[in-house]
């Protein structure tokens, strides 16, 4: 076993590269301390194991039964790659004591990492994380059996829950048909197969580009960005579909291009979505956005009397706030959004779907030219900085070009808002070794003066390190 490796889970779950510490022996060590965990708590009911389609996720997925099971508790495994919140979905609907997911998410085909969902059907706490990594400092030696052999005993069951699933999400609709043309993009990721049999229900007419698993993803990265959609991009604009919908590798978030080629990142479908629950289906409440998120949510939140609730990065601070139903809606920057009356984690079918009923409402452009009409625009930009960087505590300023300092939020990094609403966020990745920098202004210009100061106060070149 290599115990010399250092598993931490960060702001959802434990990942590394499958050419290192991500390997059979430290995937074992980390299933006995869930196992602990689970026996210490009391849990006894059984866990899913999901998995997604990356080289030897499903070995990975067995060697974790192998484990749990050998301490009588119950292991469920699907026969075939899913996606996350399938597996928090089956978690709930099974009343089991929670979830294992063999994913790296949206990272490179190299990476694998290991997801908990607890019980509720949501990222694990940090409390929760926290013990399961002292349970891994303990573990002197791992105890599994032949997976075979618990399978024929019976503490190994394969089961499918896709029907389940793909049910529940179209009770969450208050339509049945949408007449419409929809291209997808699976991005060779875990929705493939299940997101064409979801949408095929509601008899729209659907083409599938990379509608395939593939280990390595067509040799590109299974993240929905703006340029790694370009196939998405030119089949919606000459084939002229409605619209484009892509998932990352294991289907927990969404990205959109509108029948003009236009790309809709989480920013703006968390909002889109919020007008629809609350305007279209009498869904009134608070919403939630990680401090990294476009400020374009609260100001339509606030118009209809209500409230955004500002959290750290990563959905496991934004699932209590759906669990105890305080929010309608969370979601944050990387495109991960949850919904109330669903489980408490992210879901890009379940956002899929609630998008394409809100085009059977309303035309999706009309309405974010109504928002930009009304609060102006926001202009948005990411930087991942490749290298490790001290960030400062604090601000050695209180006006950035001509404009004051109105707030210093030291919730997750460093976030600083100006008094025309521009603000930008520094703080350390939770699952890559980066540092982001987020920047969010009216103008192009005024987020390329930003930049310019971040650089400055910083003393690098961003541009240089990127």
């Amino acid at each position: 076993m290599n115990h010399k490796a250092k598993i931490i889970f960060g702001t959802d779950g434990w990942r590394s590269r499958m050419d290192s510490d991500f390997n059979i022996d430290n995937v074992r060590i980390v299933a006995q301390a869930i196992t602990y965990y689970l026996i210490d708590s009391g849990y006894n009911k059984g866990i899913f194991i999901g998995y997604d389609g990356r080289k030897n996720s499903q070995i990975f997925a067995k060697a974790c039964a192998e484990v749990i099971s050998s301490f009588n508790i119950p292991s469920f495994i699907p026969p075939r790659p899913v996606p996350t919140p399938l597996a928090a979905f089956t978690t709930v609907k099974y009343s089991l004591d929670g979830s294992i997911m063999i994913t790296a998410s949206h990272n490179p085909p190299i990476y694998n990492g290991i997801k908990f969902i607890p019980y509720y059907g949501g990222p694990a706490t940090t409390t929760i994380t926290n013990k399961i990594e002292n349970y891994i400092q303990k573990i002197k030696y791992v105890k599994y059996e032949d997976f075979d052999k618990l399978k024929t005993k019976g503490l190994i069951t394969i089961i499918n829950p896709i029907y389940d699933y793909i049910d529940h999400l179209l009770n969450m609709l208050s339509v049945n048909k949408l007449k419409m043309n929809i291209c997808i993009d699976a991005m060779h990721g875990a929705t493939a197969g299940i997101i064409e049999l979801l949408i095929s229900k509601l008899n729209a007419n659907i083409h599938m580009i990379r509608g395939n698993i593939d280990p390595e993803f067509g040799g590109t990265t299974p993240d929905p960005i703006p340029s790694n959609l370009e196939l998405l991009r030119n089949e919606v604009i000459s084939k002229k579909f409605d619209i484009g919908l892509a998932f990352d590798g294991d289907g927990d978030r969404l990205a959109v291009i509108t029948n003009d080629g236009t790309f809709l990142l989480a920013n703006q479908i968390l909002p889109l979505l919020y007008i629809h629950l609350h305007d279209n289906r009498n869904k009134i409440g608070d919403a939630a956005r990680t401090i990294a998120t476009s400020h374009m949510l609260d100001f339509i939140v606030k118009e209809r009397g209500h409230k955004v609730i500002e959290t750290p990065v990563g959905f496991k601070h934004i699932a209590p706030l759906l669990y105890e139903k305080k929010v309608i809606i969370g979601g944050e920057e990387s495109g991960g959004i949850g919904f109330i009356d669903h489980i408490p984690e992210k879901d890009g079918l379940a956002s899929a779907i609630l998008l394409l009923e809100f085009l059977s409402f309303s035309d999706i452009k009309e309405v974010i030219k109504d928002i930009n009409s009304k609060y102006g625009y926001f202009e948005f930009k990411r930087i991942d900085v490749n290298k490790t960087i001290n960030i400062p505590s604090d601000l050695p300023t209180k006006e950035i070009f001509n404009k004051k300092v109105i707030e210093v939020n030291k919730i997750d990094g460093l976030k600083v808002i100006l008094e025309d609403g521009s603000w930008f966020l520094i703080r350390k990745s939770g699952t890559e070794n980066l540092v982001r920098i987020y920047i969010e202004s009216n103008t192009k210009d005024n987020i390329r003066k930003l930049e310019d100061f971040i650089k400055k106060f910083l003393n690098f070149s961003i541009g240089s390190l990127l």
